[in-house]
């Protein structure tokens, strides 16, 4: 194995979850550390964007991003039959995402013109799109092709946050930007989850009767697009409140369908099933916070990202970073721990938004929660990640 990682043929450079996986969860535990201390103290930093938006850009478009983009591109090798995405040109698709990265770390305390925050941090997605356009149009994919939409929609989401944050529109399409790039990685969960959970339970229960329902599968993707569409442009929430009721009930309706509670002796399952249960959660929330106000919106934010896209995002890439490294799937001793604290996490930031005299303690021991899970993750993972799969094969 060559050890210089900057050469393209280290492992890490195999296909996209090896570096976007390592890097994405180094991201997870120091924007949320840094963010939680700060909030905390009551310091915030006055950078080039409001501090609120500068957190939750670099969660969406810089952590969660990144991880799906590792998934993505990985599953889009094996949709396609092709080698994935590799070598240089992974390096140079990782590089744009890295650098925007760094260059917002620094804005928060050294001036950085909000031209060149922009310039560097909008490559990442079409540069996403470009590598997996061809390989799926060429292996006439069209099924994935909706994924493609997707990130051209978030394209226009961190657009709608960067010409706010220079003052070219108002300031309020910051947020704009910030519940569309947050409920679009939520309908990235939403149609991945729909393929992968009830296939890894039924292969791992041997159970043929978990399956997939045809049309609560289309009126789950429906439903979900509907709350997307009317949270996006319509004024009074009583719309979007109200589709995200209805497509509370057809995510549960799916997820019963899949047997969760078959699953409590399997962790690296039932952990699948729980990321799933959060959007549900998240959706009910939007309801209770959209028509009868009784709880601030951050509370479903957080339901959404804390809980599903934390706890869906943990488990995905624990499950694939052994799948596609050619090990078996059995996780580690002592990894559940990981689990149960990114859990943890997101119970806490969702209780934490009911009482406003534990707030900011609750944001606190959320992100130490979060920041642990994220660090076991990379203790357990990094030397897999970093090095060639146990089989021999490429990748």
């Amino acid at each position: 194995m060559n050890g210089n990682i900057l050469n393209y043929r280290h492992p890490v450079w195999g296909l996209g979850f090896r570096p976007f996986f390592l890097m994405g969860s180094l991201a997870a535990v120091l924007v949320v550390t840094f963010w939680s201390s700060v909030f905390f103290k009551g310091d915030l930093p006055t950078g080039f964007f409001d501090p609120v938006v500068w957190h939750a850009h670099e969660m969406i478009y810089g952590f969660a991003m990144a991880i799906v983009a590792g998934f993505i591109l990985t599953a889009g090798a094996n949709w396609t039959g092709t080698k994935g995405l590799s070598g240089n040109k992974l390096f140079i698709l990782f590089f744009t995402w890295f650098a925007a990265r760094l260059l917002f770390a620094l804005s928060l305390y050294t001036p950085i013109p909000g031209s060149l925050l922009f310039l560097v941090d909008v490559l990442f997605l079409p540069g996403l799109i470009w590598a997996l356009a061809l390989p799926l149009i060429r292996s006439r994919q069209w099924r994935n092709i909706q994924f493609l939409l997707v990130f051209s929609l978030l394209i226009a989401g961190n657009i709608l946050i960067h010409l706010a944050g220079m003052g070219v529109i108002d300031s309020n399409f910051a947020y704009k930007g910030i519940y569309l790039g947050v409920n679009l990685i939520l309908l990235i969960l939403v149609i991945i989850g729909g393929r992968v959970v009830p296939f890894f339970t039924a292969n791992a229960l041997g159970d043929p009767t978990i399956r997939k329902i045809e049309i609560i599968e289309k009126a789950t993707l429906v439903s979900v697009c509907a709350y997307i569409f009317f949270d996006f442009i319509e004024n009074n929430e009583m719309y979007s409140g109200q589709m995200a009721l209805v497509a509370a009930a057809f995510n549960f309706v799916r997820l019963l369908g899949w047997k969760p509670w078959k699953t409590f002796r399997y962790p690296i399952l039932w952990i699948l099933h729980l990321g799933y249960f959060w959007i549900v959660l998240g959706f009910i929330l939007i309801f209770l916070s959209a028509t009868m106000g009784v709880l601030p919106r951050s509370v479903s934010l957080h339901a959404f990202t804390a809980g599903a896209m934390g706890t869906f995002i943990i488990g995905m890439m624990s499950r694939v970073s052994l799948g596609h490294t050619g090990r078996p799937l059995r996780l580690a001793k002592g990894f559940v721990l990981s689990y149960l604290l990114i859990t943890l996490s997101g119970i806490v930031r969702v209780v934490s938004g009911f009482f406003s005299e534990y707030y900011t303690q609750g944001i606190f021991l959320s992100g130490i929660f979060w920041a642990l899970s994220f660090l076991i993750f990379l203790g357990f993972y990094f030397k897999i990640l970093m090095s060639p799969r146990a089989d021999g094969r490429p990748g």
